[in-house]
């Protein structure tokens, strides 16, 4: 099933096309590569990558994110860091079935906005280190690793808990300090007359 994107994404970039030329072309080599890595950086995302929660296209879904963020800015230079995270925190749930109650979404949104402004006043030198890092990671991560206090509970229910618990002896072996892993979701609760019951989103402070 074709996955449909959110509106005021899909439709960004279009009629503001002259915004973009006014970047030089290695700054806008150096800030779509700085998005794309500052969002492989992201655990969570990475978590839901690497465990297909977006579906076979989870990678691709990762890939569209970077470009819809930086196709944000071209229609609004002035997208800020709430913008951003309401956009990462928008796709996690609609296209990845992740609701989060930590704040690694604002870190990402913050470090996007101050990237932008380094890479506009020709200050490379995060991205670099960035896409070092990115080169000297091992190419087959694993899809297991271990995150701490990520899942919001009214996005998961006992049910799945217990089915969590009684798959557990097919998981790789807890670190020592047994961190909670970041887990899917199930499907939306229908009430009795068969309407979606919407789940409140977090509000951080």
């Amino acid at each position: 099933m074709a996955t449909v994107r959110p509106t005021h994404l899909a439709t960004m970039g279009s009629a503001h096309q002259p915004v973009v030329a006014q970047l030089s072309s290695q700054v806008t080599a150096k800030w779509e590569l700085g998005v794309s890595l500052i969002l492989d950086n992201w655990d969570v995302l990475t978590e839901a990558v690497n465990n297909l929660w977006g579906g076979e296209d989870s990678s691709g879904k990762r890939d569209w994110l970077a470009g819809a963020i930086v196709e944000m800015f071209v229609g609004r230079p002035e997208t800020d860091e709430d913008d951003i995270e309401f956009t990462l925190l928008q796709v996690m749930e609609d296209e990845f079935s992740v609701c989060l109650e930590d704040d690694s979404s604002w870190v990402v949104a913050r470090q996007i906005i101050v990237l932008r402004k380094e890479i506009i006043d020709g200050n490379f030198s995060t991205v670099d280190k960035l896409h070092a890092k990115f080169l000297a990671k091992p190419k087959n991560p694993s899809a297991s690793s271990m995150l701490k206090e990520v899942v919001d509970p009214a996005c998961s229910s006992s049910s799945e808990e217990s089915e969590d618990d009684e798959e557990m002896g097919d998981a790789p072996p807890a670190a020592p300090s047994e961190p909670r892993q970041l887990r899917k979701p199930l499907e939306p609760t229908i009430d009795e007359e068969g309407f979606e019951l919407v789940q409140k989103r977090r509000s951080r402070k």
